[in-house]
């Protein structure tokens, strides 16, 4: 068995700054410098919504067919505004409340009737409940849909734009960029 080595008094010297620089403030010559600790996760990036707001893809649940909707929701609150676009894309008034995760919006119709949607919340993004008019009750569920980017719905085709037959680049038959030979 061996004796356990004990470090040289040299290892526990600091060596000399050299000239020009200076000890920073608080240092205790043989102690480690202290060094922020390591996180697991990288911070998320600001989330700018308020609560429940912004756009809402709604799925209208029927028997022979399921019919999308959108609202874009507002929120001062407990209390939601904003409008209901049905599936031609005709906006209408809505107005409603949250509580907890309880949910209630009425929309208002130009002919005076109303749509009565509620239902709960699962979270900030996702609901489920039951929509209401004088002609039916159908289950309905919703999901929130964070605004996009334009840009990233572009899709480059491959080989550039296509031009009609013998505009091509370069004189090539087919058009596209690179001309195609």
């Amino acid at each position: 068995m061996t004796a356990p080595v004990s470090p040289s008094p040299a290892a526990e010297t600091p060596a000399p700054l050299p000239s020009g620089f200076a000890t920073p403030a608080g240092y205790q010559p043989g102690t480690k410098p202290s060094s922020p600790a390591p996180s697991g996760t990288p911070t998320p990036q600001p989330d700018n919504r308020k609560g429940i707001e912004g756009v809402w893809e709604v799925a209208i649940q029927r028997a022979e067919k399921t019919e999308y909707t959108h609202f874009t929701l507002k929120q001062d609150g407990s209390t939601l505004s904003g409008s209901y676009s049905d599936h031609k894309g005709v906006k209408y008034p809505l107005a409603g409340t949250v509580d907890g995760q309880a949910i209630r919006l009425l929309v208002s119709m130009p002919d005076g009737t109303t749509i009565l949607l509620e239902g709960r919340l699962d979270g900030t993004t996702d609901m489920i409940g039951m929509m209401t008019t004088a002609k039916e009750q159908v289950p309905f569920t919703a999901g929130y849909r964070p605004k996009e980017k334009w840009i990233e719905n572009v899709n480059p085709s491959p080989g550039g734009v296509g031009l009609p037959s013998g505009g091509g680049i370069g004189g090539g038959g087919g058009g596209g960029y690179p001309p195609r030979r």
